[in-house]
């Protein structure tokens, strides 16, 4: 009965606070929903960069306020990932991503661990993922996961939540994983904005991150096959 009330409590705080974000933006910038939306949809990262821009000082709090509510509502974050190494520069963009998307994991987490345990639960079910979680209760194994690039977070952290790795840990494992993950996605979007000018780096990126992929797909098969070979 305390846990349905917490939970309760938990999510009419949540939904109180999204809902005055979004009437202070509306209030401030009654556009900036509707172009956001249109432009992601439409898949035009190139105007949606010029747009975040426009916001000037603001445009790198702005980024990682996205990257934030994105991580804490389930929505992917790869347009603003793609859009801030052009955006802000390869570094700057890189370490903007890194703060916005480690925040916003963080906050997903607590929020999922202390209210959505449940919901958690229902989502690893569906993925048929349950009988994994005492996998993922490693520091190195929750690193592992969030390195690899264009994963989604809200997945990750469902299973962080139902894990046994501490705050500390889990932040541990936010830190160093998405340094290589949030890497990849930034510089990548960057060379696509600038394909006609670093089309071939993009090329050779992307196909060692597929070349990744595939090797760690199979690295896992061939464990799975020594496993049922020694029992």
């Amino acid at each position: 009965m305390i846990d349905s009330h917490r939970k309760f409590i938990g999510i009419i705080i949540l939904v109180f606070s999204a809902i005055i974000c979004f009437f202070l933006v509306r209030e401030y910038q009654p556009e900036f929903y509707r172009v956001v939306k249109n432009l992601i949809l439409a898949g035009d990262v190139q105007t949606l960069s010029n747009y975040i821009s426009s916001f000037g000082y603001w445009a790198f709090i702005i980024s990682i306020l996205l990257l934030i509510f994105c991580n804490i509502f389930g929505i992917p974050t790869i347009p603003f990932l793609t859009i801030n190494g052009a955006l802000f520069g390869l570094i700057p963009g890189f370490i903007i991503s890194w703060i916005g998307e480690v925040i916003g994991i963080e906050c997903s987490f607590h929020i999922g661990r202390i209210f959505l345990r449940d919901e958690a639960r229902r989502l690893i079910e569906q993925k048929n993922m349950l009988q994994k979680l005492d996998k993922y209760s490693s520091v190195y194994a929750m690193i592992v996961a969030r390195a690899i690039p264009y994963s989604p977070n809200i997945l990750c952290t469902a299973i962080a939540v139902l894990t046994k790795l501490s705050t500390r840990q889990h932040l541990r494992a936010s830190l160093i994983g998405k340094i290589p993950s949030v890497a990849v996605e930034v510089l990548l979007g960057h060379d696509l904005i600038h394909f006609s000018e670093h089309g071939l780096r993009f090329i050779i990126i992307l196909l060692i991150t597929l070349g990744g992929f595939f090797a760690h797909h199979r690295y896992r098969k061939y464990r799975l096959s020594r496993k049922e070979y020694d029992l």
